[in-house]
């Protein structure tokens, strides 16, 4: 995957999703951690754009955070972005 067909703060949303994963123990990489990242950047688009949808923010995170920590947690062992990462990956690069 090539982080340079995303803006800016696309790589670092993926960034911190990776992050995320690492810091809790996660080998694979989720579409969750990303929404998490994504959710909790202070400048980023998403957390507007739901409000403006009407959706509860609050309640997204929280509820994206605990399914977040359901996943197994692994000791050592190279983290990965899971088969359902890569396929939100190719959607957002193909329009599928």
């Amino acid at each position: 995957m090539r982080l340079d067909k995303y803006t800016l703060r696309g790589q670092e949303a993926i960034q911190s999703g990776i992050e995320l994963a690492e810091k809790n123990q996660h080998q694979q990489v989720e579409p969750e951690h990303l929404l998490v990242a994504m959710l909790e950047q202070p400048e980023g688009i998403v957390r507007p754009i739901l409000g403006k949808l009407g959706a509860n923010v609050a309640v997204i995170l929280n509820d994206t955070q605990a399914a977040v920590a359901r996943f197994p947690r692994v000791q050592g062992g190279q983290t990965y972005f899971s088969n359902r990462m890569t396929q939100v990956f190719t959607a957002s690069q193909t329009g599928r």
